[in-house]
């Protein structure tokens, strides 16, 4: 059996040197394997276009091909590695196939699902391609409200949410009885001697009265995290303060909600929108599925036996 040893001159693709591996570890890589596909005895006595790294029956593996299917970032050995496991996986598949596909004496079963596999891919392709065309619509707050109101199961808290002002402060800050008494206050004036302290660059300030976040966002704020049960420490107590290093950490609470509890409006706002839109998105594929299969019949594509008395519509239920 005749062997010999490729080597592969990477072809020359401009402008993608910064998002695939680099060419250099691809050739070491291809050069390595065909080594080692040499050495095994692989048959090599066919002629291959300069391109085709491997030929099962009629199907061939391209250079290109396994450029574009290699990942990005590996080093020249971890190249060799994935292009002798990528060629020795795309050999099997093949040969392995077409022995099934000569010993297999009815493929129609086969052939069908691979056509209708194929046709529903281009129908999803198609109806998903149409839908991104299709502009957003405007809701208005009432439409937004009934929408909440008709169906209030659908908006409940996945997570504990919160409301109130998030302090970090160096532990030696002249003002920090301020600020702690200043970060739990309700008046205007407090509220706005705190937000003046807090131009200072060694203060962090988070002021959420006006919206919800949540409380795993709060407490990554804390180096180390916060190790408390939210559930049952804000149910006794209107925030929380740690001291982690040099800094005091500390979480006035003015709302809280509990996972599973009812959103408020202005947190649903969105997650409503995102229900109204599916609903539109849905009406939007029926009437296009309908429309064209009603076309198809006008146009005469559609043709049907006698024994056929109705028209055929459409499966309003996929």
């Amino acid at each position: 059996m005749h062997c010999s040893i490729l080597f592969v001159q990477m072809p020359a693709m401009p402008h993608c040197h910064i998002m695939q591996p680099p060419y250099h570890f691809f050739a070491i890589a291809i050069c390595l394997y065909t080594m080692l596909l040499s050495s095994c005895g692989s048959d090599r006595s066919g002629s291959l276009p300069a391109d085709v790294l491997v030929r099962v029956g009629d199907a061939e593996l391209t250079i290109s091909e396994l450029h574009s299917a290699m990942p990005f970032g590996l080093s020249p050995s971890d190249s060799t590695a994935w292009c002798k496991s990528y060629i020795n996986n795309w050999i099997e598949r093949k040969a392995v196939g077409l022995v099934a596909a000569r010993n297999i004496a009815d493929t129609r079963r086969i052939d069908h699902m691979a056509e209708e596999y194929r046709n529903n891919l281009l129908i999803w392709e198609y109806r998903n391609q149409m839908a991104a065309q299709q502009k957003p619509t405007p809701y208005s707050d009432d439409t937004l409200r009934a929408e909440y109101d008709r169906n209030p199961s659908l908006y409940r808290c996945t997570q504990p949410m919160l409301k109130g002002i998030f302090l970090s402060v160096d532990k030696k800050n002249p003002h920090l009885a301020n600020m702690r008494r200043w970060s739990r206050s309700t008046t205007e004036a407090d509220l706005e001697r705190l937000e003046k302290e807090s131009l200072d660059p060694d203060v962090d300030y988070l002021y959420f009265l006006d919206r919800w976040i949540s409380w795993a966002d709060i407490a990554s704020r804390v180096p180390g995290g916060v190790d408390i049960d939210p559930e049952k420490h804000f149910t006794l107590h209107p925030g929380f303060e740690t001291t982690v290093g040099d800094r005091i950490y500390m979480l006035s609470v003015d709302k809280y909600l509990a996972p599973g509890a009812q959103m408020p409006f202005d947190m649903a706002r969105e997650s409503v929108i995102g229900t109204l839109n599916a609903v539109g998105a849905a009406a939007y594929d029926r009437k296009l599925r309908d429309d064209l299969v009603t076309r198809a019949y006008q146009l005469g594509i559609v043709t049907l036996s006698p024994l056929i008395t109705d028209p055929v519509t459409t499966d309003t239920g996929k």
